[in-house]
């Protein structure tokens, strides 16, 4: 089953930077979501649930024999920023972050830093 790609915006390469254009994309709940990544990410989940909603993020075997997966809480209403400064651990054979979110309620956006 193909995941949805998310899009990754880019923020600004300058100093002062700016404002980093992005628009929520929401949670594929049928076939999940990913984006491609560099190692420069940041993953912002919104929820707009009446209730505490949970993002499952795919891990990948690290030089540390780590494999299990994050599972990210998000409060109803509220938002969280995950960083993926590396791609140990994350990226998955096709290049991707793979991601699940529990309800459609759920909205992504990904930056990618200079």
């Amino acid at each position: 089953m193909a995941r949805t790609r998310l899009a990754v915006f880019e923020a600004p390469k300058s100093h002062p930077g700016g404002a980093v254009i992005y628009t929520w994309q929401a949670a594929d709940v049928v076939n999940n979501n990913d984006f491609l990544t560099t190692g420069r990410e940041v993953l912002l989940i919104l929820s707009a649930d009446a209730a505490p909603q949970d993002v499952l993020i795919h891990s990948s075997p690290d030089a540390y024999g780590r494999e299990q997966d994050l599972t990210v809480n998000v409060l109803a209403g509220a938002s969280k920023a995950v960083a993926f400064t590396q791609r140990d651990g994350w990226v998955q054979p096709d290049g991707a972050i793979h991601i699940d979110g529990a309800t459609a309620d759920l909205s992504f956006a990904v930056i990618r830093l200079p």
